[in-house]
C-alpha cells in the first residue's frame, strides 16, 4: 500500500510537476488544490485519483464537468465556484459521499441549472451546499425533501421570490444565506428548524416578519437593506440573538420589548432615520459592537455610559456638534468612528479611553489639530483627513506622544509643514498627506525604518531629501502632482530598483512632473502668447 499524501498549490506535489503514474503507484492523494490555475478544462488525469477526498478547482476557466467525474467515489469536498461552467452533467449525482459542494458564480444556462438541481437532489450526504449567484428563480422542493443532513445552504445573489414550505424538512440546517434575492416574505415554518442559528436575509424586499417565521434558536440575524419601516415585534422573542443587523431600513425607533435582547453582542442600526438615540440600547449590558452611522443623531442617552463592554462604536455621518462625554466612560473601547460630524474640539477627558486603538475624526470642524488625542497612548490608527469641513493648517510637535501609532491619515488639509517630532513615531507604517500644501518633508521622517506607505501626491514639493533613500521598508511612494524639479539621482535609481524587485510596477512618479514641465517649455517656444492676454478656461472667468 502506498503512503497518504495531501497536496496543495504551494507545495512540491503539483499535478503539473508530478506525473500521474507516480501519484497512482506510490501515493494515495486525499487533497488536491488546483484553484486559480487558469485551467480551461477539467483535468481528466485527476479522475484516476481513486482516493481523492477533497478537490479545489475554484477560480479557473473550466466550462464543463466531464461525465467521468462519477469515478471519484470517495470525493467528499468539491469546489468549482467562479469558473465558466455552462452545463453540469447528471453524473455529478453519482458522488454519493459528497459532503460539501460549491458551484457558485458560474454562467449556467437554464438546461445546466436543471441538470444541476436534479443531480444535487441525489447527494443525500451533503452537509454544505453553496449555489450563490446562479440566477435561480426557485428552490426545488426535492432538495428540501432529500438533503436531510444539510447544515449550510447558500443561495445569495439569485432571483428567488419565495421559498418552499418544505424547507422545514431540513432539520439539521444551521446556516441559511438568502441575501440579494427578491423575497417579500419568509415561509412561516422556517421557525420550526431546531438547529438554525445563522440567517442572512439582507438585500431583499421584506417589510415584515411573522412570529412563526422566526426561530428561537437564531443567534445571528442579518436583515439590512430591506423595507422595514418599523422594528419587527417578532424579533423581541429571539432571546438567543447575539448579532443583529437591521441597517439601511426605515426605522425611526425601537420597541420597548427590545430590552429583552440582553444577549446582543453586536447591533447594526446604521442608515436608519432614528433622529433620537433609542434608550433601549442602554439595557444591553453585553453589547460590544454598535453601528449607528448616518442615523441623524445629535446626542446620546445619559445611560449610554453603562455600556462598559463596548469595544467598537460607529457614530460617523451624524449631526454631533459636541463630543458626548458619556463615551469617555467606555474604558474598553478600542475603535471609535466620529467621521463627518460637526465636532469643533475633543475634550481632555478622552484620555480615559486607554484601550483606544482606532479613532476616526475625518470631516469635522476642528479649527486646529485636536491635541487632546495626544493622550491616547494606545492609539494605532488616526484619521484626520478633511474631505469636508475646516482644513487643518499645522500639526503640533506633541504628535510624538503617540508612540503606538501605525497609521496617520491627514489628507485633504492645508498643512504646510510637518513637525520634526514625527520622526519619533518609530512604529509608523502608513503616512497619508496627499492634497495638502507641503513644500518640504522633515529629514526626521526619513528615519522611520518601518514606513511602508508614504502618500504625498498633490502638494508643493520641489525636491526630496537624499535621506529618503534610507526608507528601505517603503512599498508605496506617491508623488504625483508635485512640482519636483530635481529629485536626487540616487532616489530615482533606488526607487526604480524597488519597483522592479518587488514587482510593484514601473517607476513613474518621480520624473513625471519634470517631463511635463519640459513639454510645456517646448510648447512656449513654438508659440508665444501676446503680452497682456487674459488666461481663460472652460470654467473660469476672465481675470
Amino acid at each position: 500500500m502506498g503512503s497518504l499524501l495531501r497536496c496543495n498549490s504551494s507545495g512540491e506535489c503539483k499535478p503539473e510537476m508530478v506525473s500521474l503514474p507516480l501519484f497512482k503507484d506510490c501515493v494515495k492523494v486525499l487533497f488536491l488544490d488546483c484553484s486559480a490555475r487558469g485551467l480551461e478544462a477539467f483535468p481528466l488525469s485527476l479522475l484516476q485519483l481513486d482516493y481523492l477526498e477533497e478537490l479545489h478547482l475554484e477560480r479557473n476557466l473550466i466550462q464543463a464537468i466531464p461525465p467521468e467525474i462519477g469515478l471519484l467515489q470517495k470525493l467528499q469536498v468539491l469546489y468549482l465556484q467562479e469558473n465558466c461552467l455552462n452545463h453540469v452533467c447528471e453524473e455529478l449525482g453519482q458522488l454519493l459521499q459528497l459532503q460539501s459542494l460549491d458551484l457558485s458564480h458560474n454562467p449556467l444556462v437554464s438546461s445546466g441549472l436543471r441538470r444541476l438541481l436534479a443531480a444535487v437532489q441525489r447527494l443525500s450526504e451533503l452537509r454544505e451546499l453553496r449555489l450563490h449567484g446562479l440566477g435561480l428563480t426557485e428552490l426545488p422542493e426535492g432538495i428540501c425533501k432529500t438533503l436531510h443532513k444539510l447544515e449550510l445552504l447558500g443561495l445569495s445573489g439569485n432571483s428567488l421570490v419565495m421559498l418552499p414550505t418544505e424547507i422545514s424538512n431540513l432539520r439539521c440546517l444551521r446556516e441559511l444565506y438568502l441575501s440579494g434575492n427578491k423575497l417579500e416574505a419568509l415561509p412561516t415554518r422556517l421557525g420550526d428548524l431546531p438547529c438554525l442559528e445563522i440567517v442572512d436575509i439582507g438585500h431583499n424586499s421584506l417589510a415584515s416578519l411573522k412570529d412563526e417565521a422566526c426561530g428561537r434558536s437564531w443567534r445571528k440575524l442579518f436583515m439590512g437593506f430591506n423595507g422595514f419601516s418599523s422594528f419587527p415585534k417578532s424579533l423581541c422573542h429571539l432571546g438567543q440573538l447575539t448579532i443583529l443587523d437591521i441597517s439601511h431600513n426605515g426605522l425611526t425607533r425601537l420597541l420597548r420589548p427590545f430590552c429583552t435582547l440582553t444577549g446582543l453582542v453586536e447591533l447594526g442600526l446604521s442608515d436608519n432615520p432614528l433622529h433620537t438615540f433609542p434608550p433601549q440600547i442602554c439595557c444591553l449590558p453585553s453589547l460590544r459592537v454598535l453601528h449607528l452611522r448616518n442615523t441623524k443623531l445629535s446626542g446620546l442617552h445619559p445611560n449610554f455610559s453603562d455600556l462598559l463592554n463596548m469595544q467598537v462604536l460607529d457614530l460617523s455621518q451624524n449631526w454631533f456638534s459636541e463630543f458626548p462625554t458619556e463615551i469617555c466612560s467606555l474604558t474598553s473601547l478600542e475603535q471609535l468612528s466620529f467621521d463627518d460630524n460637526y465636532l469643533k474640539e475633543i475634550p481632555v477627558s478622552i484620555k480615559t479611553l486607554s484601550m483606544l486603538k482606532c479613532l476616526g475624526l475625518t470631516g469635522n470642524e476642528f479649527h486646529s489639530f485636536p491635541e487632546a488625542v495626544y493622550s491616547l497612548q494606545s492609539l494605532e490608527r488616526l484619521y484626520l483627513g478633511q474631505d469636508q469641513g475646516l482644513k487643518l493648517t499645522s500639526v503640533h510637535e506633541g504628535i510624538s506622544q503617540l508612540q503606538s501609532l501605525r497609521e496617520l491619515y491627514l489628507e485633504n488639509n492645508s498643512i504646510k509643514c510637518l513637525p520634526e517630532s514625527i520622526g519619533d513615531l518609530q512604529t509608523l507604517e502608513i503616512l497619508d498627506c496627499h492634497n495638502n500644501q507641503l513644500t518640504t518633508i522633515p529629514d526626521a521622517l526619513c528615519c522611520l525604518n518601518g514606513l511602508t506607505e508614504l502618500r504625498l501626491q498633490g502638494n508643493g514639493l520641489t525636491h526630496l531629501s537624499h535621506r529618503a533613500a534610507k526608507l528601505h521598508s517603503l512599498k508605496v511612494l506617491l508623488l504625483e502632482g508635485n512640482p519636483l524639479t530635481d529629485p536626487p539621482s540616487e532616489i530615482q535609481a533606488w526607487w526604480r530598483g524597488v519597483m522592479v524587485r518587488r514587482k510593484l510596477g514601473p517607476f513613474k512618479c518621480l520624473d513625471s512632473n519634470k517631463k511635463e514641465k519640459q513639454k510645456k517649455d517646448k510648447n512656449k517656444k513654438k508659440k508665444k502668447k501676446p503680452a497682456g492676454r487674459a488666461k481663460k478656461g472652460p470654467n473660469n472667468k476672465t481675470k
